[in-house]
Parts: C-alpha cells; structure tokens; sequence
C-alpha cells in the first residue's frame, strides 16, 4: 500500500506490474478502486456529483461481516471516527473524491443526524468546510422494508446559495439537520452521574421460568424465593394495560459459583439451561461465570434498593414515557431505570422539555425514539438546585398526572403506546376509541373525556416545568403539531409549537454549557504527570492487512 500512497502523492509512477496485481485482486475480491476505475476524473480533482443509496449496517455487525482489519483499517483511514456505521465511511470516502465545489445527495436512514453516527459522519465533513445545502429529515420508505429515511445533500465548500429543508427556504442547516444556528455540542453533567441505569442482559433464555414453574419452586423450597423474581421488560412497559411482569427469572447476582450451589433447584436449571449455550458463546466473562447474568446491573438494584418505587422507560419507544414500578423485580436490557423515587423528578422527565431534549440528542429506529441516556440524559440540565431541594407542588402535580394516566390505562385496558395514539389523535371520536380499546359504547364518552383530561394535566405539568427554570415569559403553545422528523404518514402530535421547542432547545443547550462551565470551575486541578509512555507511532496502511 505505500507505493500507491507515494503514487497519490505525486512521488512515483504507477508500476504495471503492480496495477496488474491490483486488478486482479479486485476481480477476486469483487471491488474497485476509484482511483484506478476513474484515473482522468482524479486527474481533474474528482467528480462533479456523486449519487448514492449508501449501505447501513451496525457498529459490532461490522467486524462480523467485515472482519477485525477491515475496521483497523478505516479507523485508521477515517480517524478520529469508530466504528458507529458503515454508511460513515462510504459518506467520508464519498466527499474525499468530489471536487472542490462538487456535490453529493444521498439517501440514508434518518439516524443519519444521531449521536455517534453524526459525529462520525456529518460532523467530520462539515469540518473541512462543506455544507447541507438541502435535507428531507423523515421519508417513510417506499418499498417493502419499514424503514424511515432521510435525503440529504452537501457541498463541498462554503455554500453561498439557497438552503432548503423539508421543502422551506431556510437560513442554514445544521449537523441536526436544523434550520438553527449550531451552538456547539452538549457535554456530560456530573450531577446527572449514576442516576439512570440499563436494565440487566441476561444472555440465556434458560434464566427464565413461568410464573407457574417460579411458584412451584418456591413451593418446594421457600428459600428459592432469594433468587426468583418477576422480570420485566420494554414490551410489557409499553403494552400490557397495568405494566406488569409477565415472566419470572432466576438472579445470581455477583455471587460466586460455590454461593449459587446453595440454591440447588434454579442451579440445576440454569446449569441445564444457560452453561452449554455460554460456552458457545465469544464473550469470556459470560462463559467463565456462566450462572450470572451477562451484566447483572448490581449498581442498579443497589441504587433502587429500599425504595417503594422507580421510575422506568423503554429503550426503544414510539411515545417517550416514565412509569413507576415496584424495585423488588428485575428490569431487563430494553429498559431504562431511573433510580429516583421523587415525583418531582418524574415531572422533568416526563415533561415536553425533556422530551423535546431527547429526541434531538437519542437516536431513531425506523420512526421510534431510541432513548440513549448517555446522550440525552447525561446532557440533560435539570432545574437549578433540584437534585438537592425538592418541589413538593411539582411532586404533587407528577403523581396526579401518573395516576390519572394509569387508571385510564386500567379502565379501557389499554397499553401506554394505544394511549399516547389516542392522546395524540386530533379530533378523537368514540368509534376511534371504541376500535382501539374494544370497550362498549357506555365507555368510550368517559374515556374521550379522560383522554382530554390527560392532555390538560400535561398541559400543567409542562408549564409546571418550564416555570421551575424560571422561563414563565415563553409562551409554549399546545397544539397539534407536526413534527417533522416523523414519516408524513404519522406525524402529528398534541406537543409544544415548533418555535417552542426550537427556542427550549437552545436555552437548555446554553443551560448545559454554562452548568458543565460551573463544573469543571469547581473540580480541583489535576497533577500534571512527570512520566510519559512513550507514543506509539501510528500504523500505516501497509502495515494493516485489509480483510474484505
């Protein structure tokens, strides 16, 4: 690989022999290079435009598809980016061979803007200069595969000319693909440390019994009720009308093996169960204490313990919603935990602020919200001094709210994901509601007028909120509203205006600077180091053998 990079470089001729070899590899491995398909474009300085439907595919799915130096090699070639998705690199490679003043327009999935993805992808063009000049944010596909996609469109260059975002003249459009002006990223909040947990990945459906088989071994020996526990995930948190556990599970914790034994009854079942699939599995720790759970989440039970109650939301939701669960069960993966028994807190997470927050900093899958609290609540700035001193009106106006939400939910028999439908339906009829909660005509008058008195206490609780920070004077303006990173078909929405959350959003963003400034004031000053390991020097791309 180095003669070609002197060759790029201007230092060397292309050898035939090597040309040669590089074109019979290419036919072996079924790939081309640009370079060597296209030399008079890269004479010239690259291509005018390039139109693409890049491929996408996951972080840890890139090593099994790809191999381990294939990813060496385009962290290495793409650095500081990781290994977020593929679509990151075929958009870095993409920009690198456009001319200056050349586009590229491109359809990708609307994650495109998240997180890790938006750092690695968008956020690295744009510092080179270049600029969206025109964005759709949220297409549902038109073919088979459920999928929500974005279109999107770059320069390469600074960008004089007109920008258009979902069909609207706009001033500018941001890394968020927004019509705001970018104010820099949110930084992580130590006061927000340790206070919202995964749930635990259990890594074997042995682990798990029916309530029935659960009660029988208690039956038989009471003291197997230390390691039996209700389980609950996702699904039941958003579908089952009173969000209770549908399963039991065997818990290990952290014990040692020799603990475990004492429990023989779920050992031996696990023991069947769960060992001869650990073994097959790559992770070490998994298959060395193969009678735990993969991430038994200690730091969680320990924070909720002693508690009457926390606060849980699934990972992966149409309708970002926290309810109160019992701390006596186990939370599985697809759920998060936020280990605070207050319902003054409860009101911040379930507000419209915070919801607005969340979904400009989680990711999306297909039109879902993908809550990623290392993005979304880490970065998230509470009221001032609330952690510490709590707001009994609030509280109290949480738990109304809460109440008034689950006894509804009781009553039609209605999950929270059917409820939220309803909630945000304009003009709701009885048929609608009668279709969705299969309740009697007697029934659906009382509910639509529940369902209204749910959108009022929310109406509450966000100006609650919004007056807690000290933000009486803006107006935010409840209504059915579209949002516009959903697909067309689904995106309307009983929510703040648009030029509420826009203005929230930054408020919050320059809330989250100013607390992160305050922190790092605050923090004593670290020692400067007299020792320094030497730097390893950075590998050169003959030095890595690609694997595709």
């Amino acid at each position: 690989h180095r003669p070609y990079l002197e060759h790029l470089q201007g230092l060397r001729p292309l050898e035939a022999q090597r040309l040669a070899a590089s074109e019979a590899l290419a036919q072996r491995k079924s790939f081309f290079h640009w370079f060597l398909a296209f030399p008079e474009i890269i004479q010239r300085g690259g291509f005018d435009c390039i139109l693409g439907n890049p491929p996408y595919l996951g972080g840890q799915a890139l090593s099994g598809t790809y191999g381990h130096s294939f990813c060496e090699y385009v962290k290495w070639q793409y650095a500081p980016t990781g290994l977020s998705e593929l679509v990151v690199f075929f958009l870095r490679r993409i920009h690198g061979i456009l001319k200056p003043g050349g586009f590229t327009a491109f359809i990708t999935t609307n994650s495109i803007k998240d997180g890790d993805v938006r750092k690695d992808g968008l956020e690295q063009v744009m510092a080179q200069g270049s600029a969206i000049n025109f964005a759709v944010r949220g297409i549902k596909w038109p073919g088979i595969a459920n999928l929500v996609v974005s279109l999107v469109a770059i320069h390469k260059g600074r960008w004089n000319g007109p920008f258009e975002l979902d069909g609207k003249s706009v001033p500018t459009i941001s890394l968020f693909l927004e019509d705001a002006e970018d104010l820099g990223e949110a930084e992580k909040l130590e006061e927000n440390k340790d206070k919202i947990f995964q749930g635990s990945i259990f890594l074997g459906d042995g682990f798990l019994l029916t309530h029935e088989k659960a009660a029988e071994l208690v039956d038989a020996n009471p003291r197997n009720q230390d390691v039996i526990f209700p389980l609950i995930n996702g699904r039941e948190i958003n579908n089952e009308p009173n969000q209770k556990p549908t399963r039991s599970i065997i818990n290990f914790f952290d014990w040692t093996e020799e603990k475990a034994r004492t429990y023989p009854e779920p050992f031996a079942i696990v023991e069947e169960l769960v060992y001869p699939d650990r073994q097959k599995q790559k992770d070490k720790i998994g298959k060395e204490y193969w009678w735990r759970f993969l991430r038994p989440r200690m730091e969680l039970y320990s924070h909720i313990a002693g508690k009457p109650h926390c606060f849980t939301a699934a990972a992966t939701t149409k309708h970002l919603n926290f309810s109160a669960r019992p701390t006596d069960i186990v939370f599985a993966n697809t759920i998060y935990v936020f280990t605070t028994d207050r319902w003054d807190l409860f009101s911040v997470v379930q507000s419209g602020l915070h919801e607005v927050w969340a979904r400009k900093y989680s990711g999306a899958l297909k039109q879902d919200l993908r809550y990623s609290p290392s993005n979304c609540f880490s970065t998230f700035a509470f009221p001032d001094g609330l952690w510490t001193t709590p707001k009994p009106d609030l509280a109290t106006l949480g738990e109304t709210y809460h109440e008034h939400r689950r006894q509804l939910m009781l009553d039609l028999w209605i999950g929270l994901t059917d409820t939220y439908n309803l909630f945000h339906t304009p003009d709701l009829t009885e048929a609608q509601l009668i279709k969705v909660a299969k309740c009697d005509p007697g029934k659906a008058a009382d509910g639509l007028q529940r369902i209204q008195r749910l959108r009022e206490l929310h109406v509450h609780l966000d100006h609650a909120v919004r007056d807690t920070y000290g933000w009486s004077n803006l107006p935010l303006g409840h209504d059915f509203h579209d949002i516009e990173t959903l697909p067309e078909n689904d995106r309307t929405r009983y929510t703040l205006s648009p030029t509420a959350r826009k203005e929230l959003l930054k408020r919050l963003l320059l809330l989250n600077h100013q607390r992160h400034a305050e922190e790092q004031q605050s923090q004593p000053a670290k020692p400067q180091k007299t020792t320094h390991k030497p730097r390893q020097p950075k590998p050169t791309p003959d030095q890595i053998e690609l694997d595709i």
